[in-house]
């Protein structure tokens, strides 16, 4: 094979790290031993484009971290024809003993790690995926709100001394009619407690019409079997199947088993050094709401699969009950993958 001119622009590439910021980013590019720019532009899109169009006889790949820009950059570089890589930002390779961060030196070192091919990168779903993950997370959102109205209420009522009673999990028709029969004498506090309870009434119809939205998806002949083979699982429903697909989506992209745990957060951090090795809490990096999900699930499955109870307890008189629930929350995790793969539904008293 005839070897490549050096030096050769055409066959060069170009590395490029982006520090993103609301107004600004901060763009560096080299190649793979020559800085060729360093500058800050404004935060627009057709400010970047017209920036790398000048680099066109190069093979431009570029990377920006994780975060609160969403993806939509990523699509609109794909979409040019540059590679593209998303970040996490905890796993980028930190300098020991560097006190000094800037957005250049940010940039540089994204630009730098790229070229080294140090940087791993997020799987990033597509348009599809992304506005049907949303359909929960709304959800999550709404729910968070409305428990933020409830904590309010509560606080006023503690606050002047009114006692309706307290109810037990999620609050009753009886008790929100309840609470709209107080009566304050004066006009000031009444219109003012009025408000709340009508932002209560508000987010409670909301999360109502979103949970009706996300049964409506999970119809679809995108969920439709998925759902039905993870409702097989004794603790997990409707909701739960939903939550866990739009997080992960096509699990056939986690190879190892030990891939979709660490996705999860669900892999024990460890220390070692020499010959002593220390195994510690779970990392929590990653899908939050899947961890959580799959933990409720798992204190209803112990009760209903013999042989998940029984591996429990076994790991509790060792580690203690919340390590023991972790334990079990990330084989079924694992059995989930397993299902979802096979299309098969779940096999209670199966060892696993």
């Amino acid at each position: 094979m005839e070897r490549q001119k050096k030096g050769s622009k055409s066959q060069e590439e170009l590395f490029v790290g982006i520090d993103i910021h609301k107004r600004t980013w901060h763009v560096t590019g080299q190649t793979a031993d020559v800085e060729l720019f360093s500058r800050s532009i404004p935060g627009k899109w057709e400010v970047l484009k017209k920036l790398l169009n000048r680099y066109k006889e190069y093979k431009i790949s570029v990377v920006y971290e994780a975060g609160y820009f969403g993806f939509w950059l990523y699509d609109r570089l794909v979409d040019c024809g540059i590679d593209c890589i998303v970040t996490p930002p905890s796993l980028v390779p930190q300098e020991y003993g560097n006190k000094v961060k800037t957005d250049r030196r940010d940039s540089r070192k994204l630009s730098f790690l790229l070229a080294k091919g140090m940087l791993k990168r997020v799987w990033v779903p597509n348009k599809e995926e992304l506005y049907h993950r949303q359909v929960s997370r709304r959800r999550r959102q709404l729910i968070t709100d409305r428990v933020r109205t409830q904590n309010r209420i509560k606080s006023e009522l503690q606050f002047h001394g009114i006692d309706i009673g307290e109810p037990e999990g999620k609050w009753s028709r009886v008790y929100v009619e309840n609470l709209h029969r107080i009566r304050f004498k004066n006009r000031w506090m009444q219109e003012s407690f009025n408000r709340l309870l009508d932002l209560y009434d508000f987010l409670d119809k909301q999360v109502k019409e979103q949970t009706k939205l996300l049964k409506e998806l999970s119809k679809t002949d995108l969920y439709q079997k998925r759902v039905e083979i993870l409702q097989s699982v004794p603790g997990i429903g409707l909701i739960v199947a939903m939550e866990i697909l739009l997080e992960l989506q096509d699990v056939s992209r986690f190879r190892r088993a030990e891939q979709i745990a660490a996705y999860v957060g669900l892999t024990p951090s460890q220390y070692s050094s020499a010959d002593k090795i220390r195994m510690g809490r779970i990392t929590c990096i990653g899908k939050n709401s899947v961890r959580a999900a799959l933990v409720e699930a798992s204190w209803k499955l112990i009760k209903k699969d013999g042989v998940m109870q029984e591996k429990y307890e076994r790991i509790k008189a060792r580690a203690g009950g919340k390590r023991a629930i972790v334990a079990i929350a990330r084989t079924l995790l694992l059995r989930t993958r397993r299902m979802l793969l096979d299309n098969t539904p779940y096999a209670v008293g199966v060892i696993s």
